[in-house]
């Protein structure tokens, strides 16, 4: 049988089983689709997007620490000179332990700048949200400094937006499940379609299977051999 044909069919039935066990917290996860309602919806999930980038830890010290988060809000940054908000940023990512502050923090000047060009927040959640489809939308947020084809997906994913249902985030944790099963991919694309059959094979949308490979990563390893 075919190399990546046989893996979707033992992760399919893992998915399967698992996503029986998780249901709850799946069902969960979706009512996160009452952000797409936040005024502040766009900065919010940029900012979760780099705190995560490199580093799931990021999330704590930045996003989930209300006293800097503060510091990185939307007023906060537009309150300051234009000449120190990059310092500024820096700061608090570093103060927040994420990953490579010297690197995001232009990118996420960049970005505040974009959202001032757009006339502001809802502005600009507005514009992202009328683009037309799930490519369409891709592509707006990928216009954003040091957004790629992972967290392009991933912001709208984690709202559960109808247009993403039938999306997989490729990161880290989903290459580290191929990278067991010896399964490569010459295009992002091509990786993407692959986990999107396995989550048909299993009954699930796209989105239930990349919540589940990421949370739980190595249920989806292959199975010890004996002769290992």
């Amino acid at each position: 049988m075919n190399k990546h044909n046989d893996a979707r069919d033992k992760l399919s039935l893992t998915a399967q089983m698992l996503a029986v066990l998780k249901r709850s917290l799946l069902d969960s996860l979706k009512e996160s689709h009452v952000d797409l309602k936040r005024d502040d919806f766009i900065w919010h999930y940029l900012l979760q997007s780099f705190a995560t980038l490199g580093g799931i830890s990021g999330w704590d010290g930045l996003i989930d620490n209300k006293t800097n988060y503060q510091k990185m809000s939307y007023k906060t940054i537009n309150d300051l000179p234009a000449a120190q908000r990059i310092k500024h940023i820096s700061t608090v990512l570093k103060d927040a332990k994420v990953r490579y502050p010297n690197r995001k923090a232009p990118n996420i000047v960049a970005c505040f700048e974009k959202i001032q060009a757009f006339g502001g927040l809802i502005p600009t959640r507005d514009s992202l949200l009328e683009q037309a489809g799930r490519d369409a939308k891709i592509s707006f947020l990928k216009s954003f400094p040091g957004i790629g084809d992972k967290y392009a997906r991933n912001i709208m994913m984690d709202v559960y937006h109808e247009d993403f249902r039938e999306s997989i985030a490729i990161d880290s944790r989903i290459k580290g499940i191929s990278s067991k099963w010896d399964l490569k991919f010459p295009k992002y694309a091509d990786h993407e379609a692959f986990y999107l059959g396995v989550a048909k094979k299993a009954r699930l949308n796209g989105w239930e299977l990349d919540r589940l490979m990421f949370r739980f990563q190595s249920v989806f390893y292959p199975p010890i051999s004996m002769d290992d």
